[in-house]
């Protein structure tokens, strides 16, 4: 709706044997060189008929592209040295950093738990088309996202990526771009390849073994091949790394395991309280004001006592059992039990089967028949629950392991009969584990052949698709059990053998732990069917050459049905599993019909300065059973002006009508950071009288809106937010409509014909391009919600309650925090992306500049610089340009680094049978996002990052090679990201360190 409209023991035994076999693999084999890709303009060894270059349905001879298109070689996917392929695109400049190897979704829904997405320009990886040799895959994630996980890599030939809209060409998704991943077909023989990686720290192993056969047959007018893939990758902690250790003492709340109670507006009299820390402690008197930190008073494990948690006065009468296990300073600051197990790296494993057969029905028509399957686990752990804020506990004033001091405090409270909230880290579970493991499949059998008519082809395919989830997670605790427990006049002794005792670390009896603990498992299904029929050739000739067509019909299904456990879908609408947020059953279909059409156009040949031009003009008219009827369109501009210069560019309208599971998905709460309120930037609650807003000119408004949206009048003067996130609502909503995107692009491709061996193997390219999205289905981020009503950006300047940003937040009227803050997903503004790509390929053959037998040298370069990055959060809100700026994402999936310069440089020497390459990684500095709304926020940057990779690669007899990877050559420590020591992007820098991967093939 546009808002102007309102798993551990069967798997250690499968990798001791897949070891044995890998270390029989690697003294008889080992990983197949790719072929080294030819500079544009250099000649083949074999000529091809017809070629189709992704964003295009026309095949013809010599074809290049007119939009920006880069070709990244299996070569460049195997130089990573990882096991999957998320990392090679992570690392290329037209990338933002996604979802990937340390990333395992902490939300309830955790519908992308271990799964690796690609975005484009940082828009997103729904807004990013993966294809398969030029065909849709199976999504992933209700929102459209496809997984790289499935993609099938052992025979990944080559990578083409095409920058803006391609709607005209592939329909909906195409918004940034596509990445096409196109296989190998003609495989002969047996190829056994091998891989194991382990990271400078020893964890973070990594292994990979496939198995790839192809063969001809019935006289060469059949072809097949199969492709078995595993691959595993371990644990890797953040403990082990130095530049993760200090954030092993850094927290910013104060509940820790012997737990707290919290009493909001009706709160205990300081008299009462400074009789128990004065007259029964001896200690100084417990400060008033924001001394008492929200009326918050801790228990200690052993004696019954109690101990002040900080404010304006310092943690008094702490007494810490375990100090191992839990730091706290004067400053009221600890350290969680679990975070010092905190992980870099997600575990996963994967299984893979690919096939694909080829036959020539006639000589005329050929049959294929394509399938393939990938299942996958992976797992995550978090912290411990913690019973506080959406998951608070209450107690009441009967319960027998109350102390006479407690006592004393709650009877001094105005209403002294009632409840109470407990706040307490309920570690007696352990951590919350999540499992994921899922199941993917798609078949395809199609039918291509020739028309009879000059060159005209026709091809017709049907395809069946489906991604089944199961979601599994542990650590949670049953609200129901424990509030029995609670309010047992026993203390819950006749539910289970010595009853809970909240008040302090106790570690209740393993038969109450099986009382309270409760597993949760959710499932997902989401199913997709396509048929298409095309065909294309040429039409006609006109003076400067032949007009060429392609025009196709198509019809595509997606469904998706989602079943959460029924403990965390409770009829009233609750979630009855501290730990995990409650969810809702859902389901949802939507399909469409499609025609289109693509027309290239000579328009000159052979004159001066214009060796030929061309236009390229297209058209697809979709109808979706959610938004009806929508239009995409291109023209494309190519200028051949010689053999040297060509200038290529155009315009693009892309549509994007909203996902599956954007129109229908579940109402579920995740966990949001939102940051610690101070003076200095515009982080947490603005209504923490830390806040910049409350110490801000207008702390008085922002006081005065506070009281309206809920906060106690009694508490507005020492308010403050005792945690640093909430959880935050999201969901589906059937009123979206669709997308659009404008793209523009103007660039020049160079191929020298220089007779100089210096000059003769170069090419470059540079690119500008323009990605303007309007509509765009998004979630409105909570944090920005907040800081909007609050007029942050002059989102409210009237600081008036009824305000839309003020409506996503409701408060508890007793306590004034924020009780589940709604991230919604509307059409919202618009985002503006611009420019510049450049590309250059040198390569000399130094025989030819008289060393002979030396071998060659390449280099190769790519590099972007990012002009603007423009968001306008909702139709008639300022827009604000987060160029060269890292902490805000148009979404979870997108990234939130926008660097102004990123660049990937290679450089390689070869000679004979082996080559060595050193590869150099370049992300420039970036001021904090909150500076962008703020320009006085003092929130920290990101610096420069700067990495170096290593690689090797040698042929040795028997059709056997072997690749050595060192990546992060220099262990180069991550930047840190925000004021938080030891706090780092996974997702777009390296937090694994330094990396070793050996492999060998082995060709039969």
């Amino acid at each position: 709706m546009r808002l102007g409209e309102q798993i551990h023991s069967g798997r250690k035994a499968r990798r001791v044997l897949l070891a044995g076999a890998c270390a029989y693999a690697a003294l008889s084999a080992g990983a197949a060189f790719a072929q080294e890709a030819p500079l544009e303009g250099e000649d083949q060894v074999a000529q091809v008929s017809d070629i189709v270059v992704t964003g295009s349905r026309i095949a013809r001879r010599d074809y290049s592209s007119n939009s920006p298109l880069t070709s990244v070689s299996s070569e460049t996917i195997e130089n990573t040295g990882q096991v999957t392929v998320e990392k090679a695109l992570t690392q290329m400049p037209q990338f933002s950093g996604s979802m990937g190897q340390s990333t395992a979704g902490s939300s309830s829904t955790s519908l992308n738990g271990g799964q690796a997405y690609a975005s484009l320009r940082g828009l997103g990886s729904k807004r990013t088309l993966l294809l398969l040799d030029g065909k849709r895959l199976q999504p992933s994630n209700p929102d459209g996202s496809v997984d790289l996980n499935i993609i099938p890599e052992a025979l990944i030939g080559n990578v083409e990526v095409i920058t803006g809209g391609a709607s005209t060409a592939y329909g909906s998704d195409a918004t940034a771009g596509v990445v096409n991943f196109i296989l190998k077909r003609d495989i002969q023989g047996v190829t056994v390849a091998s891989q194991y990686g382990i990271s400078d720290y020893g964890d973070g192993e990594s292994f990979r073994l496939s198995v790839t056969a192809g063969d001809r047959f019935a006289d060469d007018r059949g072809r097949a091949v199969i492709s078995l893939d595993y691959s595993m990758r371990d644990v890797a902690y953040q403990n082990k790394r130095d530049y993760y250790f200090t954030r092993n003492r850094q927290s910013n709340t104060a509940i820790i395991s012997q737990g707290a109670a919290w009493f909001g507006s009706n709160r205990p009299t300081l008299d009462a309280v400074n009789d128990v820390f004065v007259g029964d402690y001896g200690l100084d008197p417990v400060l008033g004001a924001g001394g008492f930190y929200n009326g918050q008073i801790g228990f200690n494990t052993g004696d019954d006592s109690l101990f002040n948690l900080g404010g304006a006065s310092p943690v008094m009468n702490f007494k810490d059992p375990e100090t191992d296990n839990h730091f706290l300073n004067a400053a009221g600051t600890n350290m969680l039990w679990g975070w010092n197990k905190g992980r870099v790296q997600n575990e996963n494993e994967r299984y893979s089967l690919f096939s694909r057969v080829d036959y020539q029905l006639t000589p005329t028509i050929d049959f294929y028949l394509q399938g393939s399957l990938t299942s996958y686990e992976s797992e995550g752990t978090f912290n411990p629950t913690l019973a506080g804020l959406a998951y608070a506990l209450s107690a009441p004033v009967t319960n027998p392991y109350i102390s006479n001091e407690f006592a004393h405090i709650l009877a001094s409270r105005p209403n002294p009969t009632a409840d109470f909230a407990l706040w307490k880290d309920l570690d007696f579970a352990g951590e919350r584990l999540q499992s994921y493991a899922y199941n993917v499949s798609q078949f395809i059998g199609g039918l291509t052949g020739q028309v009879g008519y000059k060159d005209w082809t026709w091809e017709a395919y049907a395809s069946v698709s489906k991604a089944d989830f199961e979601n599994k997670q542990s650590g949670g605790v049953s609200r129901s059990a424990i509030s029995r427990l609670l309010y047992s006049p026993t203390g819950g002794s006749e539910f289970c053998a010595g009853g809970f005792n909240p008040f302090g670390n106790h570690n209740p009896s393993a038969e109450c732990v099986n009382y309270m603990v409760r597993g949760t498992t959710n499932t997902n299904e989401l199913t997709q069917r396509m048929a298409e029929a095309s065909v294309q050739g040429g039409l006609f000739e006109l003076p400067a050459g032949e007009v060429r067509f392609a025009a196709g019909v198509g019809y595509r299904y997606n469904h998706f049905d989602f079943r959460p456990d029924a403990a965390l879908d409770q009829p009233d609408g609750t979630s009855d599993i501290l730990g995990y947020s409650e969810l809702r059953a859902s389901s949802g279909n939507v399909d469409s019909t499609e025609v289109f059409a693509e027309f290239l156009v000579p328009l000159l040949k052979d004159l001066p300065f214009i060796q030929s031009l061309e236009m390229d003009l297209g058209y697809r008219f979709s109808d979706y059973s959610s938004v009806g009827g929508v239009h995409a369109y291109k023209a494309d501009v190519n200028w051949q002006i010689n053999d040297i210069v060509r200038i290529r560019g155009g315009y693009n309208r892309a549509v994007r009508a909203p996902s599956v599971g954007e129109l229908y998905s579940p109402i579920s709460a995740a966990t949001v950071d939102i940051g610690n309120p101070s003076a200095a930037n515009t982080n947490g609650d603005p209504c923490d009288v830390r806040s910049s807003f409350r110490q801000g000119p207008n702390g008085q408004k922002v006081a005065d809106l506070c009281v309206a949206l809920g906060v106690p009048a009694a508490l507005i003067d020492s308010y403050q937010f005792g945690a640093a996130q909430v959880f935050a609502l999201t969901g589906g909503n059937p009123d979206l409509e669709e997308e659009t995107a404008d793209t523009y692009s103007f660039g020049t491709v160079l191929q020298p014909t220089f007779h100089s061996p210096w000059l003769s193997n170069i090419s470059a390219s540079i690119d500008w391009y323009q990605i303007k999205v309007a509509d765009a289905v998004g979630t409105l981020g909570v944090g920005n919600g907040i800081r909007y009503c609050f007029n942050d950006g002059g989102n409210n300047p009237n600081f008036d309650p009824n305000n839309y940003y003020c409506t996503l937040q409701d408060r508890n009227t007793n306590d004034g925090y924020m009780v589940n803050p709604s991230q919604p997903l509307l059409n919202l503004g618009q985002f503006n992306v611009t420019g510049i790509d450049v590309q250059l390929d040198w390569r000399l053959h130094l025989a030819d500049v008289g060393l002979a037998q030396a071998g060659s040298i390449s280099i190769g370069t790519a590099i972007s610089y990012l002009d603007s990055f423009e968001i306008q959060a909702l139709p008639g809100a300022p827009t604000f340009d987060y160029a060269g700026t890292w902490g805000t994402a148009i979404e979870a999936n997108a990234g939130q680094a926008h660097p102004e310069w990123k660049a990937s440089t290679s450089f390689t020497y070869s000679r004979d049978s082996w080559n060595v390459g050193l590869r150099w990684r370049h992300m420039s500095e970036m001021m904090n996002s909150a500076r962008v709304t703020s320009p006085n926020s003092t929130t920290r940057g990101v610096d420069a990052y700067d990495v170096f990779d290593l690689n090797a690669r040698v042929d040795l007899p028997w059709e056997t090679s072997v690749r050595f990877t060192v990546t992060n050559l220099f262990n180069e420590a991550p930047p840190q990201v925000g004021d938080v020591r030891g706090t780092y992007d996974a997702q777009n820098y390296d937090t694994l360190g330094r990396y070793y991967s050996l492999a060998v093939t082995k060709k039969f």
